[in-house]
């Protein structure tokens, strides 16, 4: 059984304690001379000597053992926190990879409910009455028309040299690089992309728009490429009106896009000189004293936080300045206050229809009915 580590000092002075001692006593007793005595002292303190070195290598050795344990142990643990942040961040990637995939699929499938929702526009009651709806509206790949297509909008077999071509040779609208930021009322994206098709197709000689910003905008660039028509957008605030202006600068579309400051003013129902009726707030009638045979009505203006059913002036200031063959279009119907104007309008003018649209768009879509005007 080895002694403890901290019995070993104290064996080796003992040992030497015993060792000068029988010495001693054995010089004392003459049994050996004072060479013999000198020799073992000599040997005695040689082996004394040769045991310190050996206990002090022994802690060496062991302190050597002890530093490569906790070494070991450190390596472990710095391994295992290596591997196990290693996994974690390998989770946080795989999440934000799946978390992106994901995305880009709801991304993919909205585009394609849009697509579907404007690829077509079916007949629904409104009014009590059966709803007209358009012979023909146009799909994302149909070709926009030129001048020299008498309007016709269906593509051609054998495109003009220099066209921009789409899937399966459609010519397509490719918008400036530039696009301005949306405003916190601006028309939402499907709403924008719904008229700018209805534009394709119509090729309105004066489009008129309620409001103004990205709309004006797109609305801009897509008369451009039909190559016809102007728009008039009316703006009630000066500030805004200015940086819509700008864009339009920006964009080229001076000659083709007005905008007009509007401030708003008190508007009553003509005819309602007592002033029985409640005013509202519009457009000042003074932007609109120039408008006649409006092609294309698009009512996003003013906010509907102006004042109750803010756009139902629009119905008796500006309908009676379309042409027979005009669209007008209202944004924002779904809600209350838009359903209460489509109603108040269908009222004020039996001749108006409602037309039918497939899916769920935020628009009333209005056309003449045929011969009544």
């Amino acid at each position: 059984m080895p002694l403890p580590r901290s019995r070993l000092p104290l064996l080796l002075l003992v040992i030497a304690v015993v060792g000068v001692g029988l010495i001693i006593t054995a010089r004392t007793a003459d049994a050996v001379g004072w060479t013999a005595a000198l020799g073992l002292a000599a040997t005695g303190a040689v082996g004394l000597a040769i045991g310190v070195l050996a206990l002090l290598m022994r802690r060496v050795i062991v302190q050597i053992r002890r530093l490569g344990r906790t070494l070991d142990t450190n390596t472990r643990s710095m391994s295992e926190a290596i591997g196990e942040h290693r996994v974690e961040f390998t989770e946080i990637i795989e999440g934000t990879r799946t978390e992106l995939a994901g995305s880009v699929d709801r991304v993919r499938a909205a585009v394609r409910e849009i697509n579907g929702n404007l690829d077509h526009i079916r007949p629904t009651p409104a009014n009590g009455s059966e709803a007209h709806h358009f012979e023909r509206f146009p799909r994302i790949t149909d070709r926009i028309p030129l001048p020299q297509d008498n309007g016709d909008p269906r593509p051609t077999d054998e495109p003009e040299p220099g066209d921009d071509q789409g899937p399966g040779g459609c010519e397509i609208m490719q918008v400036r690089p530039f696009a301005p930021t949306p405003r916190g009322w601006a028309a939402s994206p499907d709403v924008q992309r719904f008229v700018a098709l209805a534009v394709l197709e119509r090729q309105p000689a004066l489009l008129v728009e309620c409001g103004s910003g990205t709309s004006s905008i797109w609305l801009g660039e897509t008369l451009r490429r039909t190559g016809t028509g102007r728009l008039v957008a009316l703006e009630h605030d000066e500030r805004y009106a200015r940086l819509t202006r700008d864009m339009v600068a920006a964009h080229g579309l001076d000659g083709i896009v007005e905008v007009r400051f509007a401030p708003l003013a008190d508007w009553r129902p003509p005819g309602d000189d007592a002033g029985t009726a409640a005013a509202r707030r519009w457009y000042h009638l003074d932007s609109i004293h120039d408008l006649a045979g409006i092609d294309m009505l698009f009512v996003d203006g003013p906010p509907t936080d102006a004042s109750a059913e803010a756009r139902y002036p629009a119905g008796p200031a500006l309908l009676p300045l379309c042409s027979p063959s005009a669209l007008v279009v209202l944004d924002d119907a779904q809600a209350a206050d838009g359903r209460a104007v489509t109603e108040r309008w269908l009222d004020d003018h039996p001749a108006l229809r409602r037309e039918g649209l497939s899916g769920d768009i935020d628009v009333h879509v209005f056309t003449w009915e045929r011969g009544t005007r």
